[in-house]
């Protein structure tokens, strides 16, 4: 990483937080693309900071997760990764976990001059995904939300696909779990993550946008994530395709 020198004004720390249950096919490509939004950051004197939070993990997750924390030592990264076991079966509580570790490791600052970011253990972010997060907390934005782009859509109809990117496309205001960044004192006043299976990242944009966060809502920043079928979470992404396939499906046959 380039050595880091030029001093932020609003922005202390940076922490993400990638939740995990069973992931170990795409884990991997999910950690190393976080490598490059991190390395973004190398401008700025600034903590960076990563809690992986395994939940209820009976794959490979783990050792995947614990290679990547032990090559960034290696290679003396400046990013400082921690490693959260949890039981929970819960994306809610796994993700409220993760924040909770990453504002107590950089207790530190101030929760106003830290900036945290979710994404998920099924997704790729893009290289200036945190750096422009990061410029957007330094205007005065507590709250940002990207939005994504599916990258495989082989198990799925053919027409699928373009019945969801034009439904996509015409949402105002996409909340993603996978591609969110909040104010640490904004969070905190907001209740923080709810321990909800599904829907936590809606409920913490609500909760968030209650409390006066200043919001900005990214068009051209995109996550790219899983297109599978089996949902991890209830009511997530997964489901809401597989809804669009369904009712596809029985258009073609009624």
């Amino acid at each position: 990483m380039k050595f880091r020198s030029t001093p932020l004004v609003r922005t202390s720390a940076v922490g993400v937080v990638v939740p995990a249950h069973n992931e170990q096919s795409l884990l991997a490509e999910a950690l190393r693309s976080l490598v490059d939004a991190f390395d973004e950051l190398s401008q700025w004197d600034v903590s960076l900071k990563a809690a992986i939070v395994l939940d209820a993990c009976t794959d490979d997750s783990e050792e995947i997760a614990r290679e990547w924390q032990r090559n960034l030592a290696r290679d003396r990264s400046f990013v400082d990764v921690t490693i959260v076991i949890c039981h929970a079966k819960n994306v809610g509580y796994a993700r409220g976990l993760g924040c909770s570790t990453l504002l107590a490791q950089s207790s530190r600052f101030s929760p106003s001059g830290v900036w945290l970011a979710t994404t998920d253990a099924d997704s790729r972010v893009p290289r200036d995904w945190l750096s422009t997060q990061v410029i957007q907390h330094e205007v005065g934005v507590d709250h940002w939300s990207g939005r994504v782009a599916v990258a495989d859509w082989s198990e799925h109809r053919s027409d699928t696909r373009a019945w969801w990117q034009n439904e996509y496309e015409e949402e105002i205001h996409p909340i993603h779990g996978t591609s969110l960044g909040f104010n640490g004192a904004a969070y905190l006043a907001a209740g923080g993550f709810a321990p909800l299976r599904t829907g936590e990242d809606r409920a913490l944009h609500r909760a968030l946008v209650a409390h006066g966060a200043r919001t900005h809502y990214d068009s051209a920043i995109r996550v790219v994530t899983s297109g599978r079928r089996r949902a991890r979470a209830p009511l997530g992404f997964a489901h809401a395709l597989d809804v669009i396939n369904t009712a596809l499906r029985v258009r073609t046959t009624s």
